[in-house]
């Protein structure tokens, strides 16, 4: 959804103050997808919607979500191209801890969130 909003916005005269401070934030399962990658493991969330659907109302998931988990270096591009000052993401914990605990740590999960801060 980024990708519009860069287009709606990149066509409009900006209006902030010189001083102003850009700031965005996103929430990991709303925009990562990649619900099987790379050893990432089932969490809360994923287990309510892919086992009572019925409960959201479009039946929609976080499956695929905005694919952040592959399209992060374009993401971070269109972040650097709004110029965005600051940018609050969350970390999926069962994509760092699969198992829900210390016994197993993702190091793809941790090589994620590493090449994402690197590229901002």
């Amino acid at each position: 959804k980024l990708h519009s909003l860069w287009h709606t916005m990149a066509n409009q005269p900006q209006n902030f103050p010189p001083d102003f401070i850009f700031g965005v934030g996103s929430s990991s399962y709303q925009v990562e997808g990649g619900v099987k990658s790379d050893g990432k493991g089932e969490s809360t969330i994923d287990r309510f919607v892919h086992t009572r659907p019925e409960h959201i109302v479009d039946r929609s998931n976080g499956d695929v979500a905005c694919n952040t988990y592959k399209l992060f270096k374009e993401d971070t591009k269109l972040l650097v191209d709004l110029g965005v000052d600051f940018y609050r993401f969350s970390i999926s914990w069962s994509r760092i801890l699969p198992n829900g605990d210390v016994s197993k740590i993702n190091e793809a999960g941790i090589k994620y969130y590493t090449d994402l801060i690197d590229n901002l």
